[in-house]
């Protein structure tokens, strides 16, 4: 099933659950993510949607925008490949946050501050295949997640990503958390076989 197949037969119902198992995934992060950042976070309704390989690459950024991704194979009853993809600023932002430094874009990331981006990225991820889990039923597994910071095009390059792609059906999640001092804004990408994507909606029930 192409994603040009899934958006023509994607009513407004599926796209209700699927913004709502979104929300639930953003609400379950809030919370983690406010103690680990010191800092009370409210959240933005998730932006849901399925797209092509090639108009998720543009959404954040272009090929050559350089990103902080977080990435981990996913098992169980549905298999496919989940990222979590911010910009680099945004990173930057992070880290300076958790560490009340004021880190340049020009600066290299220390191996503290990838540990620290990749945990978010790790807790937003967790927090959304807890999320379908939960909805569904289903029995997810995830891989030890790795993180790479590099051009879009370079990350979405990688073998585990390229070799999951069996149809370029792309399930995107846009989430904005905003606290007094601080914005994040990241996309959870996950690809999965239409098989995959038929249990999901079946399970969902839509």
């Amino acid at each position: 099933m192409s994603s040009d197949i899934i958006l023509e037969t994607m009513d407004n119902q599926e796209l209700d659950v699927l913004t709502e198992l979104g929300s639930i995934g953003a609400g379950n992060a809030v919370t983690s993510l406010s103690v680990l950042l010191n800092t009370k976070l409210s959240m933005q309704i998730p932006k849901v949607s399925f797209m092509t390989f090639d108009d998720f690459i543009g959404s954040i950024g272009g090929p050559e925008n350089i990103i902080a991704g977080v990435m981990c194979d996913i098992a169980g009853d549905i298999e496919g490949f989940v990222l979590f993809a911010i910009d680099l600023m945004e990173a930057h932002r992070l880290v300076n946050r958790l560490n009340n430094t004021d880190l340049s874009s020009e600066n290299m990331f220390t191996d503290f501050d990838l540990s620290a981006v990749k945990e978010i990225g790790n807790i937003l991820i967790g927090s959304y295949l807890s999320s379908l889990e939960a909805i569904t039923g289903l029995k997810i597994r995830s891989t030890v997640p790795v993180m790479a910071v590099d051009m879009a095009g370079a990350i979405l390059s990688f073998p585990a990503i390229v070799n999951s792609r069996e149809h370029d059906d792309i399930l995107r999640i846009e989430s904005q958390f905003e606290g007094e001092d601080l914005s994040i804004n990241g996309h959870i990408m996950m690809i999965s076989n239409s098989e995959s994507y038929q249990i999901i909606r079946q399970k969902l029930g839509v």
